[in-house]
């Protein structure tokens, strides 16, 4: 059987739903009112934002004076403990390993990636979590997907499965992988590529899999 890789946030995880659930953390802690939200989501850019410079900019804009660092150390706590798996997803992991499949995670971001996986108590679901920054290569290098297919002890061949355009879709097709995206309610703007599949959830996207191989 193929390879079936994930991304986590908006993918396996909901980040949308963790993120809302910090921002309200965020809001208390500062005293901040409801009229921060929408500043904290604009900044946020749905998480594309260096978190430097996304809390250096809710410090101009909201007038809060706790340092940088502090606001990250709080940030790389409380925003992870926020996540959960919704029990449709585990299901739809556990029927592809059953099937065979060796099941990975690529996702880009910092060391405390691992802490959703605790949160959500999907750390042993998978047979290989590759997180950028502990790899040393980001979605859509080539290195990061060769990494989780060598912890999967398979070749490079199957299925991408992500939110990302870029990285999940652009870079699972240029190493060879068969792509499906997750749209989240979104049209796809890329005339110069696409998806193999569009997809709104990830038993969706595990149901394609199964049947296609």
């Amino acid at each position: 059987m193929p390879l079936a890789l994930f991304d986590l946030d908006n993918t396996l995880l909901d980040r949308e739903q963790a993120f809302a659930l910090w921002t309200r953390h965020f809001l208390e802690v500062h005293g901040l009112g409801e009229y921060a939200a929408l500043t904290i989501e604009r900044a946020d850019a749905d998480g594309y934002n260096p978190r430097e410079q996304f809390f250096a900019q809710l410090r101009t804009e909201l007038g809060i004076r706790v340092s940088i660092d502090h606001l990250l150390a709080d940030y790389r706590v409380e925003y992870p403990a926020k996540y959960t798996a919704q029990p449709e997803v585990i299901v739809a992991v556990r029927s592809l390993r059953a099937q065979g499949f060796k099941v990975g995670v690529v996702t880009n971001g910092p060391p405390s990636q691992w802490a959703k996986f605790e949160a959500a108590g999907i750390k042993d679901e998978f047979d290989a979590v590759c997180i950028s920054s502990v790899i040393g290569a980001r979605k859509p290098e080539r290195a990061i997907f060769e990494e989780a297919a060598r912890l999967c002890a398979h070749p490079l061949s199957g299925w991408m499965v992500g939110d990302s355009p870029e990285a999940d879709v652009g870079g699972g097709a240029g190493v060879g992988l068969r792509t499906i995206w997750m749209s989240r309610g979104r049209q796809w703007g890329f005339p110069d590529f696409s998806p193999e599949f569009t997809v709104g959830s990830i038993p969706d996207a595990a149901a394609i899999i199964l049947r296609l191989g």
